[in-house]
């Protein structure tokens, strides 16, 4: 900056803002404005926390264990094996209005695991079906013997695939549960189609005991399909669950099947050959937890619940956690404007609400019982 102006003549150096003498905002902490600050915190604090907790509390939750260490229920894989079938039922206590959500809750599983976070291939999850990512992304699991799998890694290759299907006469969603961001992760390998047969030639190469079957590669050919396509009959009773057509038959087409394990090969029991990774279970699932004992979405009831109404489920229990000495259960629950039920949240904003109010009460009283004089304000200046 100059020290001459405009007409030539040098500006003195004696200024306010060269001596840096420029009015400025200096709060000063007397007793009566410390316990209005505490005051005007601790009330808020009070009113939002007893308003959470009142949100809370209005939220019914049901949860049912239903196997590992203390479970109550048939569906213990540790001492019946996978594949075991049990009913879980509720009774709702009181009204539940719709919509109800359904979770799965594990506990003692360690999704936040450095490695095992970080063992996925995303051009994989994008379609790519030759990725060389996938060794160094993927490892240790990469290879089912001598067959890629594909998604490869710890992540996809763990999913929860315990068969949860809804026995009473609710109405209820299997779709709708993931986020509407993770649409955009994940994507059928390159050359995947699928499509719906009404020839008759799908039936009779799928035949009437089993569910999907490799066909030849002249009804493949008549199809419009390369060869090594594959028939698929969705079974009206879990038609709903799968997310097809009842009592269709489908085609399917997976590029390279013969040296590639995809997702439905994998779990066929929780994942169709049509939807594979475009599975929201799956896209769930991949979304990893924080903590080792965690909820995620499995489907929405979207039937009102009067008070009494059972609501009963039909488990095939097919992930094992007696290995990492974990448990699995069965959660019903409303929500509302705040979220799931959570008391915690509440508790500590009227808790931290009530210790500022204190303190400023203190504030107050001492200084209205033996007042502290205060100095000259003047020379703070």
């Amino acid at each position: 900056m100059s020290n001459v102006d405009d007409a030539g003549n040098k500006k003195p150096a004696d200024t306010a803002f060269k001596q840096q003498r420029l009015p400025a905002c200096r709060p000063i902490f007397t007793p009566a404005a410390v316990g209005a600050v505490f005051l005007l915190v601790g009330v808020p604090f009070i009113i939002m926390g007893m308003a959470l907790k009142s949100a809370s509390g209005a939220i019914t939750e049901l949860a049912v264990q239903y196997d590992g260490d203390g479970a109550s229920g048939s569906c213990q894989i540790y001492s019946s094996g996978a594949g075991t079938t049990c009913e879980v039922s509720f009774t709702a206590p009181e009204a539940m209005a719709a919509p109800v959500y359904v979770y799965y809750q594990l506990d003692n599983f360690y999704q936040n695991h450095r490695r095992y976070v970080k063992s996925y291939d995303k051009y994989q999850l994008l379609g790519t079906v030759a990725s060389k990512h996938a060794h160094k992304e993927c490892v240790p699991l990469v290879y089912n013997g001598s067959t890629a799998l594909h998604p490869c890694g710890l992540v996809a290759n763990s999913l929860f695939n315990d068969k949860i299907i809804l026995a009473t006469d609710q109405e209820i969603a299997y779709d709708g549960i993931a986020w509407a961001a993770d649409a955009t992760k994940y994507q059928q390998p390159d050359g995947f189609e699928a499509k719906v047969d009404t020839s008759g030639a799908a039936a009779a190469c799928v035949g009437s005991t089993a569910t999907r079957a490799s066909c030849s590669s002249s009804t493949c050919s008549a199809a419009g399909l390369d060869t090594g396509c594959g028939a698929y009959h969705c079974a009206s009773a879990s038609a709903a669950y799968y997310g097809c057509e009842a009592d269709a038959y489908y085609f399917y087409f997976y590029p390279e099947d013969d040296s590639y394990q995809y997702l439905f090969e994998t779990f066929p029991e929780v994942v169709t050959p049509m939807m594979g990774v475009d599975t929201e279970r799956f896209q769930v699932w991949m979304r990893v937890a924080a903590l080792p004992k965690f909820r995620k979405l499995y489907a929405v009831l979207n039937s009102d619940l009067a008070e009494g109404d059972v609501v009963t489920f039909n488990v095939e229990a097919n992930f094992d956690v007696s290995h990492f000495k974990g448990t699995k259960s069965l959660i019903l629950t409303t929500t509302s404007w705040f979220g799931g039920k959570n008391a915690f949240i509440g508790v500590v904003f009227v808790a931290v609400g009530a210790l500022c109010v204190g303190f400023g009460v203190l504030f107050v009283a001492k200084q209205a019982a033996a007042p502290r004089v205060l100095g000259d304000l003047k020379f703070l200046q």
